[in-house]
């Protein structure tokens, strides 16, 4: 139990530096959108790289947020049924589920990181950034999310553990 005690201490860190990276795009977003308007329509001027970074911040947001919406139970799910089942049939539900989206998780890192080498030389237009440097963010997201449904799972196995999403 000293093991999974250390574990659950690496998802709190793991999840409080998602949240601030989570917090940090979305307020990053927010300020270069509020810079594009001014530019666009006080100044006529507009820029083409915020609102390119902007889209990249995004993507950054929605999978570095994802980490934080799956360590606190949140990602969406249809509970009608599963909560009509005795804790059993929870405990199995949750279980599957859990490996179903390791699994999923486990194919878009798969895929990105597979994609690598043609991601670093392609730019992205108005930064000249790499592309890999927004899939990057994909891939960090996807595996921290893969790796939690993983140990979701594996805690769902033990004794005592109740089916669900932990919050």
């Amino acid at each position: 139990m000293a093991t999974l005690k250390l574990i659950e201490r690496f998802w709190d860190i793991t999840g409080k530096v998602f949240f601030w990276l989570s917090v940090l795009t979305l307020g990053g977003m927010t300020v270069l959108i509020f810079i594009q308007v001014i530019f666009r329509y006080v100044f006529n001027q507009p820029l083409a790289w915020s609102e390119e970074l902007a889209r990249f911040l995004f993507i950054w947001m929605t999978f570095v947020a994802g980490v934080v919406a799956a360590r606190r139970g949140q990602h969406i799910g249809v509970e009608l049924i599963v909560n009509m089942l005795p804790g059993a049939g929870k405990k199995a539900i949750g279980i599957f589920a859990h490996l179903v989206s390791t699994a999923f998780f486990g194919i878009i890192s798969f895929y990105c990181i597979s994609l690598w080498d043609k991601l670093s030389s392609q730019l992205s237009p108005a930064l000249s950034l790499p592309m890999s440097c927004v899939y990057l963010g994909i891939i960090l997201g996807s595996v921290f999310m893969g790796l939690y449904y993983l140990y979701s799972a594996i805690v769902l196995c033990l004794p005592g553990a109740e089916g669900g999403n932990r919050k």
